[in-house]
């Protein structure tokens, strides 16, 4: 039985890992398993139980590159297996944005942030997409984004991303962490940076969203 962490985040399901392998191997067929399983990142020896799986149901076939080297194929049943995977993956990222949306409504009124309020996002994963689009459709503008050990020039949604170690909490009405699994570690980071609890902002933490450190 899934977890109601895993229920709760697409990104983190068993079926989004099978569909992860699934596109992998439909890219790139020489793939080795080793390289599996830092892609989609689960162990090796789960990689390898995943793959066995996957050609015992015929969604995959397997054939020999050379004494060493497999190559993997996806079959005609694996094909609509993965649409269906991937359509079902779609339908709960929305689920998930909603649940967002009406997170994001519900604190923002009891933080009192407004259309004139200044926001700061650590995390560029999906998860931070979400609460980007969420935080622009009740009308905030002035977003900027953060992350660890970025290089030069990248860029998330149309927009520089910054060093978190650069971050200077003064300038911004909250600051909203966007990692799933990694938040309380992240939280505290930027609390030992010197960030007011008040503005550090985590979304399901645990079941649901809470604000660190609670009010001013």
């Amino acid at each position: 039985m899934r977890s109601e962490y895993e229920q709760q985040d697409p990104m983190m399901s068993a079926s989004y890992r099978e569909l992860q392998l699934l596109t992998e191997v439909d890219e790139t067929p020489s793939v080795t398993q080793r390289q599996l399983s830092v892609k989609i990142g689960v162990a090796l020896g789960l990689t390898n139980v995943m793959l066995r799986n996957l050609v015992q149901k015929g969604y995959l076939r397997v054939s020999s590159a050379s004494w060493k080297r497999r190559l993997y194929n996806l079959t005609p049943e694996g094909l609509s297996h993965k649409l269906r995977l991937t359509s079902a993956y779609v339908h709960r990222v929305l689920e998930h944005y909603q649940t967002v949306r009406e997170t994001l409504r519900e604190q923002m009124a009891v933080m009192a942030v407004n259309e004139e309020s200044r926001i700061a996002i650590f995390g560029t994963s999906d998860f931070a997409e979400l609460v980007f689009l969420g935080l622009k459709e009740i009308g905030i503008e002035e977003i900027d984004v953060y992350s660890t050990g970025i290089s030069e020039g990248r860029w998330f949604l149309g927009m520089p991303v910054r060093d978190i170690a650069t971050i200077q909490a003064d300038n911004y009405d909250r600051i909203v962490v966007a990692l799933l699994g990694d938040s309380q570690a992240a939280s505290r980071r930027l609390l030992d940076q010197g960030a007011p609890p008040h503005k550090v902002v985590t979304f399901f933490a645990e079941a649901s969203a809470t604000a660190v450190g609670g009010g001013e």
